[in-house]
């Protein structure tokens, strides 16, 4: 049984927007945090901006599980004529996948943590395993689904900007 409404709109609900919105400029700033991690020596900015990756990736978890528990409430909004059939299924499966690699992310970089965290500077969260070989290897797991992740999120852009602006569909007022 579908929870969703019936009630069609050619955009996303308020609520969702401003999801996935909130959702993309944590996902992009945490990515290029984390990749810059890397080369980052000073031990105090270094933690400075770990731990803010860790804090914003721990709002990010419970956003993206409101965001995935929402989608089956919100009204649906059709992809148009242009994506239809074989294209609609790819569509809806490249989303799931989107998703499936969002979670893997945040949940893989939690389990990975050989310490625990200050969330904002307010709360210490614990470090949720303590088992060095299955910290190493959610890192493994970590940096790999980051990658995709990064695919995946190059991948969605530009069908944004095919769709918008090659193919004059005028996809991004779905989501603005």
């Amino acid at each position: 049984m579908t929870i969703k409404s019936h009630s069609h709109s050619s955009r996303y609900d308020p609520f969702s927007r401003i999801l996935h919105w909130v959702l993309a400029i944590g996902i992009i700033y945490a990515a290029i945090v984390g990749y810059g991690l890397h080369f980052i020596s000073n031990p105090q900015v270094f933690n400075f901006f770990s731990e803010l990756n860790m804090s914003l990736a721990t709002l990010m978890t419970a956003l993206m599980i409101i965001r995935f528990i929402w989608r089956f409430f919100r009204p649906a909004v059709p992809y148009g004529e242009q994506i239809r059939g074989h294209k609609k299924g790819l569509v809806v499966l490249l989303h799931e996948v989107f998703y499936l690699i969002i979670f893997v992310v945040l949940i893989s970089g939690f389990l990975m943590l050989e310490h625990g965290y200050s969330l904002f500077g307010l709360v210490d969260i614990p470090q949720p395993l303590n088992n060095l070989e299955v910290n190493r290897f959610f890192f493994t797991v970590h940096r790999y689904s980051c990658i995709a992740l990064s695919a995946m999120l190059l991948m969605h852009i530009s069908a944004v900007i095919k769709h918008q602006w090659v193919d004059k569909n005028p996809i991004l007022s779905r989501m603005v």
